[in-house]
């Protein structure tokens, strides 16, 4: 597929930080070719969105350079687009827009589709509704319009709105089935006694591939923006318990509420987590690294997931000299609390990041077992070593002995299958 030569045009006011360069990586993620790039520092202007000195200045440049599209950060009003479309001769897509086209070149699963495509309508919801306001107004330009006119254009508008809105309708209904699904799955997850984990960080801060090095699952690794928007619950190896580790969308500085929302489900992975590693990719400059942490911290309320123990790792060490990676784990200790450094992709500290995770989850309780001989004993073992941690096992004459570490729910499911003489806690030495 053929590049599209591209204007990129950043608006922001002076106390705003420089995200042209997120901006042009999101770009490239979409596919794009850039060309050319403007930093417009000021306030917005309410006609264009910058003033029209700029909006002069950009159409010569485009006269010049003969860019195939332009892509405007952060987002415009539906009359701005038209506008600007209008001034340069050339269609003008905002940042919001750029985000949507990238989640659906990534999207796979039909949860992911659905919650992108629901985005869109609602984004372009007040475009469709300008767009169709101006072409009825090219129509009637000239002799005033009859009333029978106006009417059938107001119905033609009104038809094509409530088209959308029923599709919107229909997306909302589709989602709740899935919602409905995953949380079947989720509650009996957690009657069975598995202890959830949830990755979260910036977008490209190297969680899948962490993902992968602490589960083997096989999910997308690429070093581009969005590469995962659906969840991804893989089982992940943890002394004595069954846990899953989840993966999900990263977040981004200003992302719309719009597509917040059309995330709730996948981003429900980390409301409802037993504990939170925060991923940050370590190779970033210092006041970048805290501009993503403060934007993830600031994600965390948006979602309501403040409360739950966050472990935060500093990943990609091995781009970073050691008085680096002191640096960056000074910052991450100071907004988030105590960090692990790691490189998910060569593994480095990675078992020591797993002995972490299993410190700060909840201890196990030891039990001791005296089970007779027989189908449903060895049956009970054979459980006790898929479930717990056996520590010690004995085979006597008539019985056998056992020692496991066990977590809270899965020492009352083992309750339920025995009586009361089987089995005791075993207090610590």
């Amino acid at each position: 597929m053929q590049q599209l030569r591209t204007l990129l045009i950043q608006r922001r006011r002076h106390y705003e930080p420089n995200l042209l360069s997120e901006f042009e990586a999101l770009a490239a993620t979409a596919n794009y070719n850039v060309i050319g790039t403007f930093d417009i520092v000021g306030r917005p202007k309410g006609r264009f969105g910058i003033s029209t000195g700029k909006v002069e200045e950009i159409k010569t440049w485009i006269e010049l350079n003969r860019p195939d599209i332009v892509l405007f950060s952060p987002t415009l009003k539906s009359s701005q687009l038209f506008r600007l479309m209008e001034e340069w001769e050339l269609e003008v897509r905002d940042r919001t827009q750029l985000i949507l086209e990238i989640f659906e070149k990534h999207a796979r699963t039909p949860q992911a589709k659905l919650q992108i495509e629901k985005a869109r309508l609602n984004y372009e919801l007040p475009f469709q509704r300008h767009q169709l306001r101006i072409r009825l107004q090219a129509e009637h330009t000239g002799d005033r319009p009859t009333a029978h006119q106006v009417g059938i254009g107001e119905d033609l508008l009104t038809k094509k709105l409530s088209e959308l809105r029923k599709r919107i309708a229909l997306i909302n209904d589709k989602l709740d089935k899935i919602s409905d699904v995953q949380s079947l799955k989720k509650k009996k997850r957690q009657a069975e006694g598995f202890t959830e984990i949830a990755l979260a960080g910036y977008t490209n801060a190297g969680k899948s591939t962490l993902h992968r090095t602490l589960t083997g699952s096989q999910v997308e690794v690429a070093d581009q923006l969005f590469t995962t928007l659906s969840t991804k619950t893989a089982e992940i190896s943890m002394k004595g318990r069954e846990a899953v580790l989840s993966d999900s969308v990263g977040f981004i500085s200003n992302l719309p509420t719009s597509l917040l929302e059309a995330f709730n489900t996948t981003l429900m992975e980390i409301t409802d987590a037993d504990l939170v590693l925060l991923v940050v990719d370590g190779s970033d400059h210092p006041s970048e690294m805290r501009r993503k942490i403060q934007t993830c911290l600031t994600t965390f309320t948006e979602i309501g997931a403040n409360g739950i123990p966050v472990i935060g790792v500093l990943n990609k060490i091995d781009l970073l000299a050691d008085y680096n990676i002191r640096e960056q784990l000074e910052i991450m200790e100071e907004m988030i609390g105590p960090a692990v450094p790691v490189s998910a992709r060569t593994g480095e500290n990675v078992g020591e990041l797993t002995q972490i995770i299993e410190d700060a989850l909840p201890s196990l309780q030891r039990y001791r077992l005296n089970l007779p001989y027989g189908s449903e004993s060895m049956s009970i073992v054979s459980w006790l070593f898929e479930s717990g941690h056996v520590a010690e096992r004995e085979f006597n004459e008539h019985s056998i002995r056992v020692e496991a570490e066990l977590t809270k729910e899965k020492a009352q499911q083992l309750m339920n299958r025995l009586d009361d003489q089987s089995i005791h806690e075993v207090d610590d030495e």
